[in-house]
């Protein structure tokens, strides 16, 4: 809400423009001193003098890695539609000690994508009412927070009087000077550069519907190999082989890519539109309709010593790249350690 001046605010102050970032909710200004005060959505206040000098800014920069000891790929305030993610990649030397948390709750949440060897990925939710934003803070080793910057759940606007901080912001994700591929992945609820647990989820389920129709125990969540199965799906779209980009093979997988724009196919139903491994459904019927994949997700057989031979249990990986291509990744596991704790969900999800 504007907080009104009186005598009104003189030419050169009406005429200032907020230097902050992440948008302000409101401001005022100060008829003795000539100073304008904005009171930014994350909380921090920029005071800038009747000439447009910044005199207070609790806003702070970009964090520098010689400071913190780790870099972010992602330094700039961004916008998030309502149910969408984003994610962010940290690289640091302990990527174990980067820990990340949103200034304000309820806005957002975070949780923990994947590992590598040197980075770790976090990942927001947007779960606020349009509008709503929240600083991203990063600690290191336990140290003191850094704010990197804020996130604004989509959708929302907030004004002052005829003033807007931004104005509205439609839900619908923006396309323009997408390619098909990017655009047809958008339009399909992904995120580029990101996971997409729910299609993992959705692989897992289906593969082990196929496995009840043969009368077969149903595959569990392989837990110690989800890390695995997400660096994987990453991986592939760097470098599409079993054998990974370090030069080491990945052991037992199914691997698969696609998008998702549809295209005209013929089958014994008849000629249709569908996707080209764009979709849980497909990627599936596709790796059932080759022997070696199918192996994979099918094998069963006890030995005479009750040992099984075949997967007991596997992590699902789904990686959408930036370009709008989807990767996909099946990591089987053997034996029965997997079996004592049995879980059939994606603990990412």
């Amino acid at each position: 809400m504007l907080a009104a001046a009186t005598p009104a605010m003189s030419a050169s102050a009406a005429a200032l423009t907020c230097p902050g970032t992440g948008g302000w909710s409101s401001m005022k200004y100060d008829d003795a001193t000539g100073n304008t005060t904005w009171y930014m959505k994350d909380g921090s206040v920029i005071v800038q003098d009747e000439n447009g000098n910044v005199i207070q800014n609790t806003q702070t920069a970009a964090p520098s890695a010689a400071a913190t000891g780790w870099t972010s790929d992602t330094n700039s305030d961004l916008t998030v539609q309502p149910g969408k993610t984003y994610q962010f990649k940290f690289t640091a030397a302990n990527p174990s000690g980067i820990n990340v948390w949103m200034g304000t709750p309820g806005v957002f949440n975070v949780t923990k994508a994947a590992t590598e060897a040197n980075a770790v990925y976090y990942k927001i939710t947007a779960v606020g009412t349009p509008g709503a934003a929240a600083g991203v803070y990063v600690s290191y080793n336990g140290g003191s927070g850094t704010k990197l910057c804020v996130a604004t759940v989509a959708g929302g606007s907030t004004s002052s009087g005829n003033t807007s901080s931004g104005g509205s912001t439609s839900s619908t994700p923006d396309t323009s000077g997408m390619t098909e591929k990017q655009k047809a992945a958008v339009e399909a609820g992904l995120t580029l550069g990101d996971w997409n647990h729910e299609y993992e989820q959705e692989v897992f389920d289906l593969v082990n519907e196929e496995r009840v129709k043969l009368g077969l125990p149903k595959l569990v969540w392989d837990v110690n190999g989800t890390d695995l199965a997400q660096i994987r799906a990453k991986e592939l779209s760097i470098k599409y082989s079993h054998t990974r980009p370090d030069g080491t093979h990945a052991g037992t997988e199914n691997i698969g890519s696609g998008d998702a724009i549809p295209i005209l196919v013929e089958d014994p139903s008849g000629v249709h539109w569908a996707l080209w491994n764009g979709d849980p459904k497909s990627i599936v019927a596709s790796w059932m309709g080759s022997e070696g994949h199918y192996k994979n997700m099918m094998d069963y057989e006890v030995d005479d010593a009750g040992n099984v031979i075949g997967a007991t249990a596997m992590a699902v990986g789904c990686y959408v790249d930036k370009e709008g291509s989807i990767w996909w990744v099946q990591v089987f596991t053997g034996g029965k350690s997997v079996l004592e704790n049995p879980t059939y969900r994606n603990p990412l999800l």
